[in-house]
């Protein structure tokens, strides 16, 4: 019987399910990345700095990259790095991954060649704050619900 980890995430909060056909879909693990939802500016020392542009003026430096990026770029690679030490101690044959549209993409990148072939079932939606007990039946992972009336 096959194990598989359900990652459910957005570019700030991560939740790890493990999941056996005909056995509890459990709780595994939570992340929290609260630099993702800050403001690109407050992730930043200081204003841009400056330079002298060419025939006497100024202009100001812009980064090349957003630090708001960067930080859910830091994120995606902290679960791709959790995926593939699951992966390298035989702790999963599956993956199935849960993300915003936006994220998943930044955290498909992440994944190396042995962890993205794990990955059997990837959803673009943000599943982050659906309830534990309703997401197998989201999922695809548990029959519909029975009936406690019959």
């Amino acid at each position: 019987m096959s194990k598989t980890l359900v990652l459910v995430t957005n570019a700030s909060t991560a939740r790890v399910f493990s999941y056996q056909a005909h056995e509890e879909f459990s709780l595994l693990k939570e992340f929290s990345h609260p630099e993702s939802r800050q403001k690109g500016i407050d992730l930043v020392s200081d204003r841009p700095g400056h330079s002298n542009g060419k025939g006497g003026g100024h202009g100001a430096f812009v980064p090349p990259r957003n630090p708001k990026q960067v930080e859910v770029e830091r994120f995606a690679h902290e679960l791709a790095s959790w995926l593939d030490d699951e992966r390298r101690q035989n702790r999963c044959d599956q993956v199935m991954l849960v993300a915003d549209p936006g994220f998943l993409g930044v955290l498909n990148k992440s994944l190396n060649n042995q962890t993205t072939q794990l990955v059997f079932k990837s959803l673009n939606k943000d599943y982050s704050q659906v309830v534990q007990r309703d997401l197998p039946e989201m999922l695809g992972l548990a029959g519909p619900k029975k009936n406690p009336y019959f």
